[in-house]
């Protein structure tokens, strides 16, 4: 994924990681993110792309920012404020200098110490343009991206990832679209990232409709409660329909369903009765594609700072 600066520096910059662990193929999340169990003491190499799609050469700023799991979201700390995790983190160069279409490989090496306690811990991994501020402009424009880490440490095996889906109801948004929303617990040990589609069949006349994506962006942290939700169309019919939700962080997915009728009225919902999946379960990859497009191992930001 790229971000776009409304200034210079102009076109795109991305970043992208190129390996995960062995004992990872067959988990779509590490593809996107650096996710792994290690044991005090470790050492982790990653190699990482970054790209410039704009039609002049740009330099990337490499650096470590500290990240945490806040309001349910996986928030980063503003401007380069580090954490312990983020402490740990070095690149073999601190900036690149790319061509127009150019991509260069890099190394990030996470070194844990042996004294490191037990627990899962969060950051980023951040490549910056910077536009520096000129006679005509004094704002300064920074373009970052960025590869999330969830690293846990600890001795033994690695801690468990699970989550259940709750409850589910149907609602209508004061702009009339009808709504799926499901609660979600995580009900493991390390932190999960919330995709997934819904999909709605034996409607009115038999008709089917779907799969819709599940709103991404939602990141539970142990034992945290929280809400994802489809937004489907205004056209769609009332109902009844048989609902099934498939959700997906990393190796775990999670089915619930049950029959649902979507309010009439405007700013109003109704439980759906849990009855299980009437399908069965899509395949994990499928689930773990559409993590993939919905938000990535990616994250973009900008800043402009005035300059004195």
């Amino acid at each position: 994924m790229t971000g776009q600066a409304a200034a210079e520096p102009e076109g795109q910059i991305g970043i992208r990681l190129l390996e995960a662990p062995e004992d990872r193929s067959d988990d779509p999340r590490a593809r996107v993110y650096i996710v792994d169990h290690v044991k005090p003491g470790t050492v982790i190499h990653r190699r990482f792309a970054v790209n410039n799609t704009s039609p002049t050469s740009q330099t990337l700023w490499l650096y470590p920012g500290g990240a945490q799991i806040e309001k349910k979201k996986f928030t980063f700390l503003p401007e380069q404020t580090g954490n312990e995790l983020s402490s740990w983190i070095s690149f073999g160069r601190p900036a690149v200098t790319l061509p127009p279409g150019g991509e260069k490989v890099v190394q990030a090496t996470i070194r844990v110490p042996r004294t490191a306690w037990k627990g899962e811990r969060y950051a980023v991994m951040w490549a910056e343009a910077r536009a520096p501020a000129t006679r005509e402009r004094n704002v300064q424009i920074n373009n970052r991206v960025g590869i999330r880490v969830y690293l846990d440490v600890g001795t033994g095996g690695e801690p468990p990832t699970d989550f259940r889906v709750d409850r589910i109801w149907a609602s209508r948004d004061q702009a009339g679209k009808p709504r799926l929303e499901a609660q979600v617990t995580n009900t493991g040990l390390r932190a999960v990232d919330m995709t997934g589609e819904l999909r709605l069949s034996d409607g009115p006349g038999g008709t089917s409709a779907g799969p819709f994506k599940v709103t991404t962006g939602v990141t539970l942290a142990p034992r945290d409660v929280g809400t994802v939700e489809a937004v489907l169309d205004p056209a769609l019919p009332v109902g009844p329909w048989r609902a099934d939700l498939e959700l997906t962080s990393g190796r775990v997915t999670r089915s619930a369903g049950g029959t649902v009728t979507f309010p009439v009225k405007a700013s109003t919902m109704s439980a759906v009765d849990l009855s299980g999946p009437a399908l069965p379960p899509l395949p994990v990859v499928l689930a773990g594609a559409a993590m993939a497009v919905a938000g990535g191992g990616y994250l973009i930001w900008r800043r402009a700072r005035r300059t004195p």
